[in-house]
C-alpha cells in the first residue's frame, strides 16, 4: 500500500523534512539507472490524480500533530516524478491553510514544459531540478526516459519557470563514474545550468544502492574536478547523519521510511536503539529481512535497508 507521508528523515539539502509521496511508488516517465528505488518497469507519460488531495493533505496533518518542532521543509519528492500528479498545486495550497513553514519539489524537470506544470510549482519556496547531461545521448542513457522526455524540453520548460517563480531553484548535479564525470561533460553541463539561473547547485553521487548496480560514484578527483568547473556547486556526496526523531514504533518508522529512503544499517540500528539494545536492534534488523519486509544490500562496501522491490 502506498504511504503518501514519512519521516522525518535527516536530508542533506532540507535537514529534517517530511517527504511527501502524491504518486504510487515507481510512477515516473524516467528510470535512472542511480534511482534508489530500483528500476521503473512500466514508464508514465500522463498527469493523473493518482492520491486523492484530502488521502495526503490529511495524512500530512496527522504527521505534523506528531513530530517534533524542528521541521525544516514538507518535500514533495514521491517514489516517482511528484509533477505526475495532476492535483499536486492543489496539495500545495491546501497544506498552506495550516503550515506555516517552507515546501520545497524535488523533480526530473521533464514535464516543466507544460504550462499547468510551471504554475502548480509556483505553491513551493524550493524547485530542486535534477541535471545530469548537457547532451540529449548522455541525458538518454542516465535516466532512460520515456520517448516524450527530451532535454531540450526540460531545459526550455525550467528557462520559462524561472522568469515567474518567486522562491528558488536549488538545481541537482547527479555525478556517475565514466559517464558524465568528464571534463567535456562536466563543461556542458554547467553550460546548461547556467541557462536555468538556479539560486544553488548542489553535486550529488549515487551514495545509496542504485538501480543499476554497475554505477559507481564518480573518484575524489573527479568530484573537485566538478567542482571546479561548475561554478559555485556545493559538494552533497557526504552521508546523511543519525537524526531520526523518536518513535513509539521504531519497526513501524523503519519500514516507512525504508520504502522511500533506503536506510544504512547504522541508521536503523540507531533507530531501534531508543527502544532495545544494539544485539537486540540487529536480532530485529535480521528477521524482518527473514520475514521479507526489507531486503539487505550493499554499496560502495555499506550495507542498506530499502522495502523489497516489485518484480512485476
Amino acid at each position: 500500500m502506498n504511504v503518501p507521508v514519512f519521516g522525518p528523515v535527516p536530508s542533506r539539502r532540507f535537514g529534517q523534512s517530511l517527504g511527501v509521496n502524491p504518486v504510487p511508488r515507481k510512477t515516473c516517465n524516467y528510470s535512472c539507472i542511480y534511482c534508489q528505488l530500483g528500476k521503473t518497469t512500466g514508464l508514465a507519460a500522463d498527469r493523473n490524480e493518482y492520491i486523492g488531495t484530502s488521502e495526503v493533505v490529511d495524512a500530512i496533518r496527522a504527521a505534523l500533530e506528531q513530530a517534533p518542532d524542528n521541521i525544516d521543509f514538507i518535500t514533495f519528492m514521491g517514489e516517482g516524478e511528484p509533477t505526475l500528479a495532476s492535483n499536486l498545486g492543489e496539495m500545495a495550497k491546501a497544506i498552506r491553510s495550516f503550515w506555516d513553514g517552507k515546501l520545497a519539489l524535488i523533480t526530473n524537470g521533464s514535464l516543466f514544459f507544460l504550462p499547468e506544470v510551471r504554475e502548480a510549482a509556483m505553491s513551493f519556496d524550493v524547485v530542486s531540478p535534477t541535471f545530469v547531461a548537457g547532451d540529449e545521448r548522455t541525458y538518454r542513457r542516465i535516466h532512460r526516459p520515456h520517448r516524450s522526455c527530451t532535454l531540450s524540453r526540460m531545459v526550455e520548460g525550467m528557462r520559462e519557470f524561472r522568469k515567474g517563480f518567486k522562491g528558488e531553484i536549488w538545481a541537482e548535479v547527479m555525478l556517475i563514474q565514466g559517464i558524465n564525470d568528464s571534463i567535456e561533460s562536466l563543461q556542458v553541463i554547467s553550460s546548461l545550468i547556467k541557462e536555468v539561473k538556479p539560486d544553488r547547485i548542489y553535486i550529488n553521487t549515487p551514495i545509496r544502492p542504485p538501480s543499476d548496480t554497475k554505477v559507481s560514484p564518480p573518484t575524489r578527483e573527479s568530484l573537485q574536478l566538478a567542482l571546479q568547473i561548475i561554478e559555485g556547486a556545493i559538494d552533497l556526496s557526504s552521508p546523511e547523519g543519525l537524526e531520526f526523531p523518536a518513535n513509539q514504533d521504531p519497526i513501524s518508522q523503519i519500514l516507512t521510511i525504508a520504502a522511500n529512503h533506503p536506510l544504512r544499517e547504522d541508521q536503523a540500528i540507531h533507530i531501534l536503539r531508543k527502544k532495545v539494545s544494539p544485539l537486540e536492534a540487529v536480532q530485529i534488523l535480521d528477521g524482518l529481512v527473514a520475514e521479507g519486509r526489507l531486503e539487505k544490500m550493499w554499496h560502495v562496501d555499506t550495507s542498506f535497508y530499502r522495502a523489497p522491490l516489485r518484480r512485476d
